[in-house]
């Protein structure tokens, strides 16, 4: 986040303390009150021409008025739901500056139990993501009774509700107002580990301080599911909270909605208040730039409750690796990290796909450019037990290792809860069943998979894991598609994570591959998501070879050999990437062929010299060379070498004669020793005697 510069309390103080007239109200009737008319502005002071109720919209306490004998008013510097705030200097203790928050209408019953509330709540709540309360005191203005006003610390800093009164359309940058999000959020987890919510979260509640970002409005905090009068803002406030009351999940909605708010220009109704929903990414280019930011939006304000993140802490980490995607568009640097829900990943798939051409190009044979499917489900992570759940100690041996042991100790131990040897936990039944799947699945058993995921979906469809599960299912029996749209549904669920991500890519190339309908949208959703994880984590090298393989079939081989060359040299595939990249060079168009391309394919040759597979890629680079001088190509000057001979179509022809000889004794079999044979004496030179 960046540096906010420390702003003097007196800095904050109003000039012209007044409420907006588009936001004066009757405080008993909620009326319009006190609105311009034709004869000129309207009243501060007066009565609700609606109810007859007085109002006042002017601050009660004036500067210099001291409160309770201890708070010197400095001015006002904020008009709230309930009220106005008053900035003050606290004589008692050492001139420290405070907060004192007061009512709009000392008459308004409710206002004065809401105020209660949150006197009660804020003394009980300690954290420090959230404003601290000092004291709560009594202070006589002229009226028949006294009125009460809450003291609470002075959060230095500036407030994120000039961001939306901007009359410009720019919104914070998306990885600053995600910081914010994620320092507000454990703030939220601790009321709700205490049975409390916020219920009015928005960018005007949130003070970004110089090394601090602040709840600095508890009014409308409520304990959970309780009826009684429920404050919030409409735009921002859950749908459901009048049926259900204040929730986890009604306290996420309102996450939601403050991160779009912070980003994006949200369409509003004739009332001023945003109107619910998230824009489409086609309507919004920063959602189409960031898609796992749109996921993770959509899913924070997902209509059904249900839906949503189950807790503050859960969003976090979701946020946390949207975040890291998001910094690897924005500054192209990968920005990996570790993951709650999945293990490592298990290994990796079509490494060897590309580079599998060049054992059968010299003598014509050519292989498929797409991965299979076994490999991606073998190299896929498996998502993590729940370290609470009974069984976890029980399963958790039986995630690696030998599937069929796997399947023989969970036999065993079924036939022990059945005979009353041991206790079945709780959760047994969901964690072996998965587990009896994921071994199933290492196994390419697919037909016992459909049955036991049914028998487990009824009971928990809104455990992810089975739909991943069924993902992996469906790859394994062909169901492209259907794979697809299982992965796409848990990357919508955990839109941080990048297993779900390269899962989707992977399925979408499958697709691509095996579908004559409709694959250039699956080439486009291959090439985003293999970019997506390839961005974020430069150690999955499935991601970047994926990436490459998609580029490749689209006939961009420079932008794919672009993507190769960024594998570390640390990785135990950068001499698969070098040689991989070199074969792409060298299989361009003889007429988009350049010899810096040529030098280049030669140069990462060098650069891999143990490699086994070395001749073969020597012996298509030569190959290449010589199409190329046979087409006109001049090397940059007489005399000079390529791969140790002559760049002319003499030396050339000697050095692919020599090669293809040289592989020929290395053949494994007599047919495609004669093949390499028979290669070399078309390419050499004629011979005069």
């Amino acid at each position: 986040m960046p540096v906010v510069s420390p702003l003097h309390p007196r800095h904050a103080v109003m000039q012209n303390p007044e409420v907006p007239a588009r936001k004066r109200f009757c405080w008993k009737c909620h009326a319009p009150a006190g609105r311009a008319t034709a004869d000129g502005p309207g009243p501060a002071e007066g009565e609700c021409a609606e109810c007859g109720s007085a109002f006042n919209f002017r601050p009660a306490l004036q500067p210099g008025e001291m409160v309770a004998d201890q708070y010197e008013v400095q001015g006002c510097i904020a008009y709230g739901g309930l009220g106005w705030i008053y900035l003050a200097i606290d004589r008692n203790v050492s001139d420290r500056w405070v907060v004192l928050k007061g009512l709009r209408n000392p008459l308004d019953f409710e206002a004065h139990v809401v105020a209660l509330a949150e006197r009660q709540f804020l003394s009980e709540v300690t954290h420090p993501g959230i404003v601290t309360i000092h004291n709560f005191v009594e202070h006589r203005c002229g009226r028949a009774r006294a009125d009460g006003y809450i003291v609470m610390e002075y959060v230095a800093g500036r407030s994120l509700k000039p961001v939306l009164e901007s009359a410009s359309a720019d919104r914070l940058p998306v990885s600053v107002a995600i910081a914010i999000v994620m320092e507000i959020l454990p703030a939220l987890d601790h009321l709700h580990s205490i049975g409390l919510a916020h219920n009015d979260l928005k960018p005007d509640n949130i003070m970004v301080g110089e090394d601090e970002v602040k709840l600095i409005d508890l009014g409308a905090v409520a304990v959970f599911e309780s009826f009684g009068s429920i404050y919030g803002t409409p735009g921002y406030r859950a749908p459901e909270i009048t049926e259900t009351g204040p929730t986890v999940a009604s306290d996420i909605y309102t996450v939601g909605r403050t991160l779009a708010a912070l980003i994006l220009e949200l369409p509003k109704g004739a009332d001023g208040y945003h109107l619910p929903g998230i824009p489409s990414p086609d309507r919004q280019p920063l959602l189409r730039r960031h898609p796992a930011l749109y996921r993770l939006l959509q899913r924070a304000t997902e209509p059904d409750p249900r839906r949503r993140f189950p807790t503050a802490s859960s969003m976090y980490d979701q946020l946390a690796g949207v975040l890291r995607m998001v910094l690897a568009v924005d500054t192209d640097t990968e920005h990996p990290q570790s993951s709650h829900e999945f293990g490592s990943m298990r290994g990796d798939f079509g490494v060897e796909t590309l580079l599998g051409q060049a054992d059968g190009m010299a003598d014509g044979r050519h292989h498929a450019l797409t991965v299979d499917a076994q490999s991606v489900v073998a190299a896929l992570p498996i998502p993590v037990i729940d370290s609470e759940d009974p069984s976890a100690e029980l399963l958790s041996t039986l995630l690696h290792g030998d599937p069929r042991h796997a399947l023989d100790a969970l036999r065993r131990t079924a036939e022990r809860i059945v005979s009353g040897t041991i206790d079945e936990p709780d959760t047994f039944e969901l964690e072996a069943t998965l587990t009896v799947v994921r071994a199933h699945l290492d196994l390419g058993e697919v037909l016992p998979v459909g049955d036991l995921l049914a028998d487990v979906r009824a009971d928990h469809d809104t455990d992810w894991r089975v739909e991943w599960y069924s993902g992996l299912a469906a790859l394994v029996g062909g169901q492209y598609q259907r794979a697809f749209e299982a992965f796409d549904l848990v990357h919508g669920i955990l839109p941080g994570e990048i297993a779900p991500a390269l899962a989707v890519a992977a399925a979408a190339e499958l697709a691509a591959c095996h579908h004559e309908d409709d694959n250039d949208r699956w080439q486009q959703i291959a090439d985003e998501y293999y970019g997506m994880v390839w961005r974020t984590n430069r150690g999955v090298a499935s991601a970047a070879f994926g990436w490459a393989r998609r580029l490749a079939a689209g006939g961009e081989l420079r932008a794919a050999v672009k993507i190769l060359d960024q594998v570390p040299t640390a990785s135990r595939y950068h001499g698969v990437a070098q040689m991989t990249g070199c074969l792409l060079l060298a299989s361009q168009p003889t007429a988009q062929t350049c010899e810096a391309d040529l030098r280049a394919a030669a140069q990462r040759l060098h650069s891999v010299p143990d490699e086994p597979r070395v001749p073969q890629l020597q012996v298509v680079v030569l190959g290449a060379a010589l199409q190329w001088v046979r087409a006109g190509g001049q090397a940059a000057g007489p005399g000079t070498l390529f791969l140790g001979f002559p760049f002319t179509t003499l030396g050339l022809q000697r050095g692919l004669e020599s090669r293809l000889r040289a592989l020929a004794k290395m053949a494994p079999d007599r047919v495609q020793r004669y093949r390499l044979v028979d290669a070399a004496n078309r390419v050499r030179p004629k011979s005069w005697w």
